[in-house]
């Protein structure tokens, strides 16, 4: 499936938030690289550092943002077809665009200073295509395991019988819900665990009785309601998980209204 519109604001958001968090960190680095080279008193060895700061610069913010872009595709439940990985592999090598030259303070100029130049460019053309190849085989690997998790989910599926008139309904082709039945597959106890994991010990201790429940075969729907109702509380949460989690979102609807 073509990334949607949503989707892709937040990868926006990603490269934002991780150029800001490297900025710093870059910036120390420049700093570190070019004072090492005025201490040599050797005016070659300058520009080279401006190059190597700037190559720096781009492989540590690059790298980081398309690590989080493979781990937004997790967290979305995307299947990952081939128009998907066609237009993924995209944003990486839009990530990689920008000039090939390296702007150096005025007084670094003449001939070695355009050899650097051309240096820079090729440079900055392998680690390109190293990124978006190293992007795109992590996307590969996800999309591997993702499948696995699937294969792994049919066969560990448990039934829990209930009598409790829930209605009918068909969440993201991992939860069926019927009138007296529920299934709950690993990926369901999974997601609840990672929602669980960094709130109240309230919440954690609610997946710990669902999780526990579905073990021994019993029925897990009050367990799943009570888990419901405590994430439903928690600020901030029901939104995170009704755009990352849309499967959990509607068995929240379903229970608690």
């Amino acid at each position: 499936m073509p990334l949607n519109a949503e989707f892709k604001k937040h990868l926006h958001s990603l490269m934002v938030e991780i150029a800001e968090k490297t900025q710093d960190e870059w910036v120390r680095h420049k700093n570190e690289l070019v004072g090492k080279a005025i201490a040599t008193h050797n005016s070659a060895a300058t520009p080279i550092a401006y190059k190597d700061a700037e190559l720096y610069r781009m492989e540590l913010r690059l790298s980081k943002t398309i690590e989080k872009y493979i781990e937004a595709v997790s967290i979305w439940g995307y299947t990952i077809d081939a128009t998907f990985e066609r237009d993924m592999t995209n944003e990486f090598q839009s990530l990689t665009a920008g000039p090939n030259r390296v702007q150096f303070p005025p007084a670094i100029r003449g001939q070695h200073a355009e050899a650097v130049q051309g240096s820079y460019a090729r440079e900055r053309s392998r680690l390109a295509a190293r990124l978006v190849r190293e992007g795109t085989n992590r996307l590969r690997e996800l999309k591997m395991t993702m499948a696995q998790a699937k294969r792994t989910a049919a066969a560990n599926t448990t039934n829990n019988t209930f009598n409790a008139p829930v209605g009918s309904a068909f969440i993201n082709s991992s939860v069926v819900q019927t009138t007296n039945n529920i299934t709950i597959t690993t990926q369901i106890l999974d997601d609840i665990d990672r929602l669980s994991a960094d709130t109240s010990s309230e919440l954690q201790s609610a997946a710990l009785e669902i999780r526990n429940a579905q073990a021994q075969g019993k029925s897990v729907v009050d367990k799943l309601q009570k888990w419901a109702t405590l994430a439903n509380s928690v600020g901030g949460l029901a939104e995170k998980i009704h755009q990352h989690f849309p499967h959990l979102a509607a068995l929240i609807s379903q229970w608690i209204g």
